[in-house]
């Protein structure tokens, strides 16, 4: 394919097709709290019944109910399996050791006073709010589509964007006649069967810093409230390859699109809570996060390597690359949550926790130097409001106790069908304790669903696979108390 001119076209004026959308703010807004052995064990309901180092993530209010001071270290190995669906059947791993909870809480007890002041603690604690770890992968042998289909349709609609089909022209994937009609090889041979595989590499986390300071009223009513920084880390490589394997093609052997973003920020903000005993063995609880805004700053990239059975270019090329970079910082609104709980205590045998979370994503919103007015619009219409249901029991024998839980996270997205919630965790655990340290091992199975856009056809329909993805958490905690 030798390309016959290089035409006037619009691309002077080109945009770059990278932009920030409802799944960049849903992406930061989300949180999973991984926390301690304990809480992960019980599907992370233990904010009514306090007393936990993770739970303080939820309900500051937790930290009144320590009677010793303690210091914990949670490890964790994380093992995610995708199951991904296109024209076939695909699977991917990846694992990663990580530390997502620590903590310390000094504990003072109080003389009582006039208002019944019992105790008062102070901690600090890091808890993991979101991993984004998953590697995702599609192929198919007998593509009946092509990238190159979407390069031509978006050209021939006199759209051209620096880190798309821009990159196409650039190298040689795109061509012209002599009238102005865009077309690659494929259709220009009327054929495709070609070797398709797209790969998707997720890493990162949400980490939570929390500064802490909870009031015990006379082991009737605790309070608290945290100072919470938190931090974001994200990359995310897409990687679309296809292959002429039957050398159906004149020119084309192979070639290569990907995309690479990776992004950092930050953002601060605050938590309070309240938990009541109304009576012995009843525990209540409310609590409400406010909204964080975080600071974002994005680094974008996006290339394409084209290699050739026989030259290309009067340079006699048969290997051609072209890329795109481009930066960008702008803010994005977490909004606020709240959260309600419920626990059951019975002596020192029995506890039961539920917790009801709700917010409101639609609630997301961008500020930048740039117009995004489109993104805040598409979030509104996109995305809503979410409930959240965790429930969680323990069971003590001597030293031991048993543990079991599971969370229900409501679907974030408006007018879809299909489940009202879109992930699942199942939980156990085991915990042994003395009166001066405690060990808690937990499995924790989440499983979740996702559609992921691919690109559009040569009609403008989007191509779209889709994946289940099972995370599996093993963490230990060890705990110290003084």
């Amino acid at each position: 394919m030798k390309k016959i001119s290089l035409l006037m076209l619009s691309f002077l004026g080109a945009m770059a097709l990278q932009a920030q959308d409802y799944t960049d703010a849903l992406r930061y807004s989300e949180s999973f709290v991984e926390g301690n052995g304990r809480y992960m064990a019980m599907g992370g309901a233990t904010t009514a019944l306090g007393g936990n180092v993770s739970s303080l993530s939820v309900n500051p209010a937790g930290a009144a109910v320590f009677k010793k001071s303690v210091f914990e270290l949670s490890p964790s190995y994380q093992y995610t399996k995708s199951e991904n669906h296109y024209t076939g059947y695909d699977r991917a791993f990846a694992s990663k050791i990580r530390i997502p909870s620590l903590g310390l809480v000094a504990y003072k007890p109080m003389k009582q006073n006039s208002v019944f002041v019992s105790g008062l603690s102070f901690a600090f604690a890091m808890n993991a709010q979101n991993r984004y770890d998953e590697t995702i992968q599609y192929t198919t042998k007998n593509a009946t589509n092509s990238l190159t289909d979407d390069f031509v349709r978006l050209a021939s609609n006199k759209k051209w964007y620096d880190n798309y089909n821009t990159l196409a022209w650039n190298t040689y994937l795109l061509d012209s006649l002599s009238d102005g009609t865009i077309y690659s090889d494929y259709i220009k041979d009327g054929v495709y069967g070609e070797y398709q595989d797209v790969t998707i590499d997720r890493t990162g986390v949400k980490r939570e810093y929390l500064f802490n300071f909870g009031v015990d009223f006379s082991e009737w009513v605790f309070v608290g409230a945290d100072l919470v920084f938190e931090n974001i880390a994200y990359s995310e490589t897409k990687k679309i390859t296809e292959k002429d394997k039957n050398d159906n093609l004149e020119y084309l052997n192979s070639f290569t699109y990907t995309e690479n973003l990776e992004a950092v920020g930050n953002g601060v903000g605050g938590k309070f809570g309240i938990l009541a005993r109304p009576i012995e063995y009843i525990r209540i609880g409310a609590a409400v996060h406010t909204p964080i805004k975080y600071n974002i700053s994005e680094d974008y990239e996006s290339r394409i390597v084209a290699n050739y059975d026989k030259p290309i270019n009067t340079a006699g090329d048969v290997t051609v690359k072209n890329k795109y970079t481009s930066s960008n910082d702008y803010k994005v609104a977490q909004p606020a949550k709240f959260v309600g709980s419920l626990g059951f205590v019975y002596k020192n045998i029995a506890n039961v926790g539920v917790d009801i979370e709700t917010m409101n994503y639609a609630n997301c919103m961008y500020e930048a130097d740039f117009d995004i007015s489109d993104a805040n619009e598409t979030i509104d219409t996109t995305l809503g409001k979410v409930t959240n249901l965790k429930c969680g029991g323990e069971f003590r024998y001597g030293p031991f106790t048993f543990r079991a839980g599971y969370a229900m996270y409501g679907n974030p997205y408006k007018n879809v069908s299909g489940d009202n919630f879109y992930r699942n965790d199942y939980s156990a655990g085991v915990g042994l304790a003395t009166n001066s340290m405690y060990c808690d091992l937990s499995w924790l199975r989440a499983k979740s669903k996702q559609t992921n856009s691919l690109y559009k056809n040569l009609a403008g329909n989007d191509l779209t696979a889709n994946s289940t993805i099972k995370r599996d958490y093993i963490t230990f905690t060890f705990g110290v108390k003084f």
